[in-house]
């Protein structure tokens, strides 16, 4: 599994200034045998100068949190002959925070394979709000998915590696609210002409969005209530089991 640490600077008075320092540490920090080295950094649309990640640390507006992030692929599963592409895989992961949380990320990042045997990307990215845990899991599964994928194309030779832009869709355990859904086309195709009046639809499938951590749900048609698949969640709560609780709280002032 990849690892994906997380911290940012603490808001006072010199977070930019911290900020500005880690994009300096990051490019320039020593290698294994104490040498100087100065690596490249990469942002989402390539190569970019130091000057250019400063900019963006001084543009973005008030309240931006500044997180410093680690990606270290498995090396004993993913990034076994050091071969995966870091570059590709950075970006991907950053595309599919942004979806998550629906806002353009400024970020920089650089490559860091020379001073350990385990390859690792440290970025700097500038995020509107803080991250929670069931986010940091939600880039840990990410980047793990993403690193599979491309040691299994690599094995396989391809030249073209599968980067995903959209947000993969994983179906919900199956249980008394999250029944398998058959899609309307192909239940018409599974019934004889002559028994499709009279019978009875089965449920299909719908979506809706956790409200607290923004993840994409899917589930039955009907309404009732299942928990978020990220952050555990309790989503459409019958109204029934409102009544009993008003019910139970009027029979208390009642006594």
């Amino acid at each position: 599994m990849a690892v994906v640490r997380a911290n940012y600077c603490k808001r006072a008075r010199g977070e930019r200034t911290i900020a500005k320092a880690n994009i300096s540490y990051i490019q320039t920090r020593p290698g294994k045998e104490k040498e100087r080295l100065t690596r490249t950094l990469f942002g989402p649309t390539g190569a970019m100068g130091r000057q250019e990640a400063y900019q963006f640390i001084t543009d973005a507006p008030k309240g931006t949190y500044f997180y410093r992030l680690k990606l270290s692929p498995d090396p004993m599963l993913e990034d076994v002959k050091r071969d995966l592409n870091m570059h590709k895989l950075t970006r991907a992961m950053m595309k599919r925070l942004e979806k998550r949380l629906k806002t353009v990320i400024p970020w920089a990042a650089a490559l860091h394979d020379d001073h350990t045997d385990i390859r690792h990307v440290h970025i700097l990215a500038a995020i509107p709000r803080r991250l929670q845990q069931y986010d940091l899991e939600f880039l840990i599964r990410e980047a793990t998915q993403l690193s599979l994928s491309q040691r299994r194309s690599l094995e396989r030779g391809e030249s073209k590696l599968p980067w995903q832009e959209h947000m993969p869709e994983k179906p919900l355990k199956t249980g008394k609210y999250t029944t398998l859904s058959v899609n309307r086309r192909e239940h018409s195709t599974l019934l004889p002409p002559q028994k499709h009046r009279g019978v009875k639809p089965p449920h299909f499938q719908s979506s809706c969005t956790c409200p607290r951590c923004h993840m994409p749900q899917s589930h039955t048609g009907h309404r009732g209530s299942h928990l978020c698949a990220s952050c555990g969640l309790m989503l459409h709560k019958k109204k029934v089991q409102t009544l009993q609780r008003r019910r139970g709280r009027e029979r208390e002032r009642a006594l």
